[in-house]
């Protein structure tokens, strides 16, 4: 594959491996010559790197988004009940569902981070008449996998925070509701 052709973050850890520390400001290295090459086997790798690298952060980040769906189902539970301490109002309500939803829609999206939708070497195609292997294909797919699933993985982390700040906001709100409570009953 030409040197032009080959999937960016092919190019960049490439460029990384020939770079040299002598003047850190002009870090760089020249293109791949005629005779220069990189090994499939290495590019599949890094770019495997690159996706369990993904595989683990959505992993964590559906764990997290798991938590705070049950804090969600937790406190929508105790709203509405007279004998509840927590502020039940309308509005409180309406940012822990919010939340919650939001929540529920990052775990959905870190679902596409953490598919294993491929066929592994699926894409490597046997040339005809010889025993040679063409890898093109397969390193440019697993490329365009990376890449969304590194997209989706922002996205998700993104409403994951957006969520986190509502129920921190949420929890802010009860603790002052409880705190507030407790001192007015035992100034009673």
């Amino acid at each position: 594959m030409e040197w032009e052709r080959w999937p960016l973050y092919v190019q960049r850890r490439y460029a990384l491996a020939k770079a040299h520390l002598r003047n850190p400001g002009s870090v760089c290295c020249e293109p791949l010559g005629e005779h220069e090459s990189v090994e499939a086997r290495e590019v599949v790798d890094w770019i495997y790197g690159v996706l369990s690298i993904l595989d683990a952060k959505a992993s964590t980040l559906m764990r997290l988004d798991g938590v705070l769906i049950a804090a969600a189902a937790f406190l929508l539970g105790l709203f509405g009940r007279p004998e509840s301490i927590l502020s039940t109002t309308r509005p409180d309500a309406i940012l822990v569902i919010l939340a919650a939803c939001l929540s529920a829609l990052s775990l959905f999206l870190c679902l596409f981070v953490a598919n294993i939708s491929w066929g592994f070497l699926g894409r490597v195609t046997k040339n005809r008449g010889n025993r040679t292997f063409e890898f093109a294909r397969e390193i440019q797919s697993l490329d365009r996998a990376m890449r969304f699933r590194q997209t989706v993985y922002q996205l998700a982390w993104l409403v994951s925070l957006i969520a986190s700040i509502g129920f921190f906001l949420e929890f802010l709100m009860q603790a002052r509701h409880v705190v507030g409570f407790f001192f007015s009953s035992a100034t009673q």
